[in-house]
């Protein structure tokens, strides 16, 4: 879970309101991912964590190299205003998380989900369509299983859909059992 995770919550839904009303869903779809990306450079984190820089200087990053990529999102009054408001809030580098909450939320409305499945080995495609089934059938919606492999988890695995968490790995079990025997 990302550190941003949950403050990008209400960013996450006050702007697919704000796309929905516009009738703008793919517009603000573009314009977060291009500010996930530009969050998710090396030399952003670095500059966002440098206490010689002024959020307001950051914010005039993004909204440059937002505003000089070719083929990007057009620059409105409306996406300055939110650059403007994460950077205040300090928030910029939580545009990815944004970005992903948007993308839920608009998958929802169209009847679909991103489920992620974090497992200790590679998912056979067998295994990828039974997990895909039986969550089309608790969530009711159509399932697009995006995958990774952490072998930290020992066995099993942690899937993500939405605000459900389900972890059924080895070292979830273990965590439980050892907060139960440290009671």
């Amino acid at each position: 879970m990302s550190e941003f995770e949950t403050v990008a919550r209400p960013y996450s839904k006050a702007l697919y309101e704000l796309a929905t009303e516009q009738n703008k869903l793919q517009f603000w779809s573009d314009v977060l991912q291009l500010g996930a990306s530009i969050a998710n450079d090396e030399g952003v984190k670095v500059m966002a964590a440098s206490p010689a820089v002024l959020t307001s200087q950051l914010a005039e990053l993004f909204i440059g190299v937002m505003g000089d990529t070719a083929g990007g999102p057009e620059m409105t009054p409306e996406v300055k205003n939110l650059i403007l408001l994460l950077a205040e809030n300090e928030r910029l580098l939580a545009l990815p998380d944004i970005y992903q909450g948007y993308e839920t939320y608009k998958q929802a409305a169209q009847g679909s989900i991103e489920v992620q499945v974090t497992s200790a080995r590679k998912l056979t495609a067998n295994q990828e369509k039974q997990m895909a089934e039986s969550m089309k059938q608790k969530l009711g919606k159509e399932v697009t299983i995006v995958s990774e492999i952490d072998q930290s988890l020992i066995a099993g695995a942690i899937i993500h859909a939405g605000d459900l968490v389900i972890d059924g790995s080895a070292r979830g079990r273990l965590n439980k059992m050892k907060s139960l025997l440290n009671k």
